[in-house]
């Protein structure tokens, strides 16, 4: 008879955790526990997983970009990493996650890679002669350069992940830097 209420709560835990992307287990638990449906916790924690494959992608305009500190570069807003996250929540959006602008790249027909992998030139020789992968990206409103990422790097506070288009690579830079800033929010 144990087993079976250790299963239950196992079970729909379970379930929750794939349902929300945006609330711990621990909160998405007190909310069960004070009655909430699935339909109001889906409501107070946002997005779902299924939701968050469906982004928008933004272009801060100049005059958001400026507001918020920062500039405008041949391709658009560029910023210090902290600043990048303001003008993004001031565009209607957020700083993408690196698994975000990541995902971007292989929907776009590109191969990802980190500046560490042992076949980081053969993939970024093949990223810069795919066409289609090159004008997919720009499509969307991005460039060639690079593009912070909310994702910072684990044992390195001061630094977060970006993504550099042109080669579809992934690199770690001090969050000081001026980078170029997209922006994502659900596509609902």
């Amino acid at each position: 008879m144990k087993l079976k209420f250790m299963l239950v709560p196992l079970a729909v835990l379970g379930f929750v955790v794939g349902s929300y992307a945006d609330c711990s287990k621990d909160e998405i638990l007190k909310f069960l526990d004070k009655g909430y449906s699935k339909t109001e916790v889906d409501g107070i924690c946002g997005k779902n997983e299924s939701k968050k494959e469906e982004l928008t992608w933004i272009t801060p305009s100049d005059k958001i970009c400026k507001a918020n500190g920062g500039e405008i570069g041949k391709h658009g807003c560029k910023a210090e990493w902290l600043k990048a996250e303001d003008i993004c929540h001031a565009s209607g959006g957020e700083l993408p996650t690196i698994e975000e602008l990541k995902k971007l790249v292989a929907d776009c027909g590109g191969i990802n890679t980190t500046y560490d992998d042992k076949d980081w030139y053969s993939v970024t020789d093949k990223n810069i002669a795919n066409k289609s992968y090159q004008a997919c990206y720009k499509e969307k409103g991005l460039s060639p350069n690079l593009y912070w990422s909310s994702s910072t790097i684990k044992g390195y506070e001061y630094n977060a992940w970006v993504l550099f288009f042109y080669y579809g690579g992934v690199y770690g830079y001090n969050k000081g830097h001026n980078h170029y800033v997209s922006c994502v929010r659900d596509g609902q």
